[in-house]
């Protein structure tokens, strides 16, 4: 079930001011990049996880999340290129799960770029 896009919104805000405050925050700025991946605005959100793996290069998850952020709109390479960069971090820091899900990622990546189905992933 999705959460209540009112809720989404209300989230973004909060966090936006947050970040208005503490705009070095990396984990705010990945709440941020969720809240609008779930409201389906893949750009803004893309923009929010470049800000979180800007401030923390190591930080796994918001790679993965940039990268399918960053299919969902319609950049494959740039979603490729991201979940290449997460997968790496993934390694140097033994993040084993985060590294089998990007996995699972580039290769639905891969696929869709051979269907011309990138952004599916």
């Amino acid at each position: 079930m999705k959460p209540d896009p009112s809720a989404l919104e209300e989230r973004a805000t909060r966090l936006r001011s947050f970040l208005e405050r503490h705009a070095e925050d990396e984990t705010a700025w990945f709440g941020l990049g969720r809240a609008l991946a779930e409201l389906e605005r893949p750009a803004e959100a893309a923009s929010a996880f470049r800000r979180a793996v800007g401030l923390r290069p190591d930080y796994t998850a918001a790679w993965r999340d940039l990268g399918r952020a960053l299919l969902a709109a319609g950049d494959a390479a740039g979603g490729a290129e991201a979940l290449r960069q997460g997968l790496a971090a993934a390694e140097r820091t033994g993040d084993l799960q985060a590294g089998r899900e990007i996995e699972v990622f580039l290769r639905r990546a891969a696929r869709g770029a051979g269907s011309g189905e990138a952004g599916s992933a």
